[in-house]
């Protein structure tokens, strides 16, 4: 059993020394590139970025159109028209939408057409149907239309070689809507990274199953796979193993053959039983290990089979802090967005103690332009941050009431 294995902890691991958090954050940052665009179909493109520079190689709408429910005229000859002194023109066609008409409309006549239907030779504008009164096989036009009145022109919304989308746009909703308008069934996009979650820990035991004498339920990995959803991560493989090396180092090698990122949880740290490093330094490799942040010193990370690797530690609130700082900036960088998360400036409510060595990622609420430390910010309990709005991000050292702080959003 897992158990029964143990790790010897020497005296130099407890003493290595500690990345500052910004070298660490460039390291990790440095160790990412984009991944290849792909042509992506509309319907899974939400959210990503844009890797070309989408131009209009048509003009949108690409020919004259009416823009309501009505009747294609001459305007001349509705002029002086009035309710008391209508222009009576002749019905002389019919043009739903989705059809056209070649026949040239004639002075004295009216062509019945809908919205987006193409414009019929001869006709300059479009009565609607409230300003008319059918009569048989006529109609009575009750205003005066001038030329090109309701009549949508040719490229109105996109002219033919306009560049809509830039390089580099996240794209939403509308731009879907703009490239399909332009007929595109696909765009080319870096795609959302696929990403691998191991919790690790033989204290643990999948959610709905009974506990045992000194057992929990497993929370982080499904705590890690909703904030990597959010983050714009694809679903990868989640999976739960004990404190067994040759079985967390089997499920890394096999998951880094088919995932661009491998999150775990546990074992990081320096007991007996944390065997994270140890497995990248044997069998991948162990470029980072213990940062200068408070909560979450025993971050590692390295690789393995060539596939970066990030082991957090197994305290929730660690982990949690982990992801916002670490692999929430790998996501970024592989989805090629900016690497810099959402922030602002805000004042402390009050003064944050902090630690003298390690930035600080204090849990805040947010009132107005204020950020307001929480009472609770044990990193072993996950619901006090239940309430957590954001983290102010404390230098060394500490910050009095009042100071100006970086506060990231979560």
């Amino acid at each position: 059993m897992a158990r029964t294995m143990k790790r010897a902890v020497t005296s130099e691991e407890l003493s290595a020394p500690v990345t500052p958090y910004q070298d660490a954050l460039r390291e990790v940052l440095s160790a990412f590139r984009p991944l290849p665009p792909v042509v992506t179909p509309l319907r899974d493109a939400l959210g990503l970025v844009c890797a070309e520079t989408v131009t209009a190689d048509h003009d949108v709408p690409p020919f004259p159109s009416s823009a309501m429910d009505g009747y294609a005229i001459h305007a001349a000859d509705t002029a002086g028209a009035t309710a008391e002194k209508p222009a009576v023109l002749t019905l002389a066609g019919d043009i739903p939408a989705g059809t056209s008409s070649e026949e040239i409309v004639q002075r004295g006549t009216a062509t019945k057409i809908m919205t987006g239907a193409p414009l019929p030779p001869g006709a300059d504008a479009i009565v609607p149907w409230e300003d008319t009164q059918p009569r048989d096989g006529e109609i009575a036009v009750l205003v005066a239309v001038p030329e090109r009145k309701h009549v949508r022109p040719q490229g109105e919304d996109v002219p033919a070689g306009t560049p809509v989308i830039p390089q580099g746009a996240m794209l939403g909703p509308v731009h879907l809507g703009v490239l399909a308008s332009l007929g595109r069934a696909g765009v080319k996009a870096h795609p959302r990274p696929r990403v691998a979650v191991l919790s690790t820990g033989d204290e643990l035991v999948e959610a709905g199953k009974p506990l045992g004498p000194g057992q929990i339920h497993e929370s982080n990995a499904v705590l890690i796979a909703a904030l990597l959803d959010r983050a714009g991560a694809a679903p990868g493989d989640v999976a739960m193993i004990g404190d067994d090396p040759d079985a967390i180092a089997a499920w890394l090698k096999k998951s880094a053959t088919s995932h661009d990122l491998i999150v775990t949880t546990g074992g990081a740290s320096v007991g007996e039983h944390d065997w994270m490093r140890e497995v990248l330094t044997r069998d991948g490799e162990l470029k980072m290990w213990r940062v200068a942040i408070k909560p979450g010193k025993p971050i590692a990370f390295g690789s393995i089979g060539g596939t970066p690797v990030f082991g957090l530690p197994g305290n929730p609130g660690s982990a949690f802090v982990g992801m916002h700082v670490f692999v929430g900036a790998a996501v970024r960088v592989l989805s090629g967005r900016d690497t810099d998360p959402a922030h602002t400036t805000m004042k402390l409510a009050t003064g944050v103690k902090g630690s003298p060595s390690r930035t600080l990622f204090c849990r805040v609420r947010i009132e107005g332009d204020t950020a307001v430390p929480l009472p609770a910010q044990s990193s072993v309990v996950l619901s006090n941050l239940l309430p957590t709005e954001a983290f102010a991000v404390v230098p060394p050292g500490g910050l009095p009431a009042g100071a100006p702080v970086r506060v990231e959003p979560l």
